[in-house]
Order: structure tokens, then C-alpha cells, then sequence
């Protein structure tokens, strides 16, 4: 009995928002050097390997996690696309939930696509979710125009959280086949082996495609 007001006492400073605050800041500090040091160890051990860029809060420890945010199961941080420590030729599947509508349409995403694809394994896949225009519009009248900006545009919430380019289905398909993949089609999570918990379960909002490369 003595001991639960300080059980509570203690409770209070650990949910703290401030303790909080700078807890985040002491793990952006320390993990970066870090997931570096182990970094190259996993990429070359791990079979198969699959990379997950921009994952967000979402871990899975089937994937090499990489955002640019260091929360603790994030094994490469890095705000770039081209994750350079990453090899040619490597990995078996690339994954991107509701990030590649973070690259720009004019600048970004034509290096971005010719390194991914460079990254990937002959017969590799990429698996992209992204917004998709039409289903989104198609909404407009019954969820409202703040709606349908907020998931055309992001949140705007924190700086990388900023929507550059816009799809459709017909629009990535062809994007992705300039870039030389090939077998481009669609793709449901509900199907997939336990995945991960995110945007692309969304199927009212997003545009699921994967292709492969040749």
C-alpha cells in the first residue's frame, strides 16, 4: 500500500510528455551511429532481403526498416531514396507504403525509380501503395473537399510529410514501365502473408501496384 503513490508518482513522470520529448531526442542521438555500425552486416546476411522505405511506426523484422525517423526498429535512417549503403543487385523486393507521392513528380522520381530498380535482384519485385487519384475524387461528395485534400496533399503535419505528385492507375503503370519493369499489376494486402498494418489495406483510398524486374 505505501508504495502506490510513488507507483503512480513514477507512472507520471514515464508518460510525461516531456520525459517523453526527451527520450525521442536521446534515441535520435544515439541510434543513427548505431544502426550504422550493424547496418552492413544485416544487408549482407539477410536472405531474403527485403527493404521497407519510409515505414514509419509500422516494424516489421522481415524487412530492412529504413525512415527517416529514428524510432527504435528502424535499421537505416536516411531521408534519401537511394539508400546508398544499399548494393546493387541485392534485394529481392523493395516496399513503399504511401511514400512514393513524397518524391517529386518533376525532380526525384526518375533517379529514384533507376536506383531502385538498379538495387533490385534480376526478377526482384517492387511493391508500391500510393494514393490513388481516382478513387479519392470519386469520394469527394460524401467525405468533403478537406478530405480529399488532406489525402491528395498529406497532413502537413511535419516537414516530410508533403505530397509531390499525384497517380493513377494507368499514370504508374507506364511510369513504371519506362523505367524497365515489367508484369505490372495490381496487388491486395489481405492477401499477402501477415502484412504489415498500414495504408495499403486501404483499398478505398489506395492504388496498389507491383512490378518486377526483368
Amino acid at each position: 500500500m505505501a508504495n502506490r503513490p510513488f507507483g503512480r508518482l513514477a507512472n507520471k513522470i514515464r508518460n510525461s510528455y516531456k520525459v517523453n520529448a526527451v527520450t525521442g531526442a536521446v534515441w535520435a542521438l544515439v541510434l543513427p551511429p548505431i544502426r550504422r555500425m550493424s547496418l552492413p552486416h544485416k544487408l549482407a546476411t539477410r536472405v531474403p532481403l527485403w527493404i521497407q522505405f519510409g515505414c514509419g511506426e509500422v516494424a516489421d523484422n522481415r524487412f530492412i526498416n529504413v525512415d527517416a525517423r529514428p524510432f527504435r526498429h528502424v535499421d537505416y535512417i536516411t531521408t534519401s531514396p537511394m539508400m546508398p549503403i544499399v548494393p546493387a543487385g541485392a534485394v529481392e523486393l523493395i516496399y513503399a507504403c504511401h511514400v512514393f507521392e513524397h518524391i517529386s513528380y518533376f525532380q526525384g522520381q526518375v533517379e529514384t525509380l533507376e536506383r531502385w530498380r538498379e538495387m533490385l535482384k534480376h526478377g526482384g519485385h517492387l511493391m508500391l501503395s500510393v494514393p490513388d487519384f481516382d478513387k479519392v475524387i470519386a469520394q469527394r461528395t460524401d467525405r468533403g473537399f478537406d478530405w480529399v485534400v488532406s489525402v491528395l496533399m498529406g497532413g502537413q503535419d511535419y516537414p516530410g510529410n508533403f505530397h509531390y505528385a499525384l497517380f493513377t492507375r494507368q499514370h504508374l503503370t507506364e511510369l513504371l514501365e519506362r523505367f524497365g519493369f515489367t508484369d505490372v499489376q495490381e496487388w491486395h494486402a489481405a492477401s499477402q502473408n501477415n502484412w504489415p498494418k498500414d495504408w495499403s489495406w486501404d483499398e478505398s483510398v489506395s492504388l496498389n501496384l507491383m512490378a518486377r524486374r526483368p
